[in-house]
């Protein structure tokens, strides 16, 4: 279906005259009334009741309205998802965990940018889980990952690594740290049997989150203790807590081994590594 004429049709029930919606438009009268005939044609269904000086959406007309609004939505997001600019040479999908992001992507994301004027970025932020099942199903073309899914169709680089450290708003033992007002960041399946083999049943969080700037907001208002990324722990000026084992895990990026745009991905990818956070 041509989606100028479903435009045409929301701007004549908009406006309720022929004339009107041909001039916002840009249009002639002439192509307004061919073009709403054309659909009514289409649909086999009188849209409008045509009288002298009144114009009036019939019932069929009246059940067009938000089906052809989110048609018209439908199609400028496949525009954008899909087309790109003359000046663009691909289009190239990165997906990370949003904790990722604020921490190391974002900034990584500008250079690459700059670095790869042709190519068109698209960045979107999930959690581990539903980054490896959007890479499999290939609607992500890149994602970083710390647990790298297990297929012969993946190929996983490592491109940094991550030190986690328990911190606490004031100087605590581990003891204190993990009893009072803990709050358990989730950051994968390694950190996860990392932390209930250390810690077992000593772990009694107050809050579990999976975003690394809601711990910080809830330890900066209330205080509090959680396993932290060590840039964020100096940044912030917060006290390590000394007897509490530190946790090490690598950041990898992770592609489709035969990517139709495979060049471009792994010049990205070169831009990646040296991720330390």
């Amino acid at each position: 279906m041509d989606i100028s004429l479903l435009k045409t049709f929301l701007e004549v029930s908009r406006t309720r005259n022929f004339a009107r919606a041909a001039e916002n438009l840009f249009v002639t009268s002439a192509a307004v009334s061919a073009r709403v005939k054309l659909l009514e044609g289409q649909l086999g269904v009188a849209l409008f009741i045509r009288d002298r000086n009144n114009i009036r959406l019939t019932s069929e007309g009246e059940k067009l309205i938000p089906l052809a609004e989110t048609m018209i939505n439908t199609w400028s997001r496949a525009l954008q998802e899909v087309s790109l600019q003359a000046d663009m040479e691909t289009r190239i999908h990165i997906g990370a965990t949003p904790s990722m992001w604020a921490l190391a992507m974002q900034s990584k994301l500008t250079q690459i940018m700059a670095k790869m004027p042709g190519v068109a970025l698209q960045a979107e932020g999930h959690s581990n889980e539903d980054l490896a099942k959007l890479l499999l199903d290939q609607t992500l073309d890149l994602v970083i990952l710390p647990d790298p899914p297990v297929s012969e169709a993946i190929k996983s680089e490592k491109i940094g690594e991550m030190t986690l450290q328990l911190a606490s708003d004031e100087p605590v033992t581990r003891e204190t740290a993990l009893a009072s007002d803990y709050i358990f960041v989730d950051w994968g399946t390694a950190f996860r049997n990392f932390h209930a083999k250390r810690f077992g049943e000593l772990m009694t969080p107050v809050l579990q989150v999976n975003l690394t700037n809601i711990a910080l907001e809830v330890i900066q208002e209330k205080g509090g203790s959680a396993y932290l990324p060590r840039s964020i722990i100096s940044a912030e000026d917060m006290h390590l807590v000394d007897d509490a084992p530190s946790f090490k895990r690598a950041i990898y990026a992770c592609y489709q081994q035969n990517h139709s745009s495979l060049s471009v991905i792994r010049e990205i990818v070169a831009s990646l590594r040296g991720i330390s956070i």
